[in-house]
């Protein structure tokens, strides 16, 4: 990643382009006023985790279950769905 020192006049007057440059350049500006530094701007930080948009593709790849496998899964939710214990409403009407 690359670090760049500008002014602040120089960030107003080309916000946009600069911005760009931080997002598909992964360059990191040092803003100055003066000789004072004030700022970073920098590319944010990935997201965690798996795109949503991906999720039926990754599903797709998954190996399938067998019948008995299948009931098995459908058994397991339904225990757990029992199982949960009923929570008192904290605000009787």
């Amino acid at each position: 990643m690359t670090t760049r020192s500008i002014t602040a006049t120089n960030l107003a007057r080309n916000f946009s382009d600069l911005l760009n440059q931080v997002r598909y350049q992964h360059v990191t500006l040092e803003v100055m006023r003066g000789n004072e530094l004030i700022a970073y701007v920098s590319p944010a930080p990935l997201a965690a985790g798996y795109p949503i948009a991906q999720l039926d593709r990754l599903l797709a790849g998954l190996p399938r279950l067998s019948a008995g496998e299948s009931q098995q899964f459908l058994d397991d939710i339904h225990q757990g769905v029992i199982d949960q214990p009923v929570e008192r409403d904290a605000w009787p009407s």
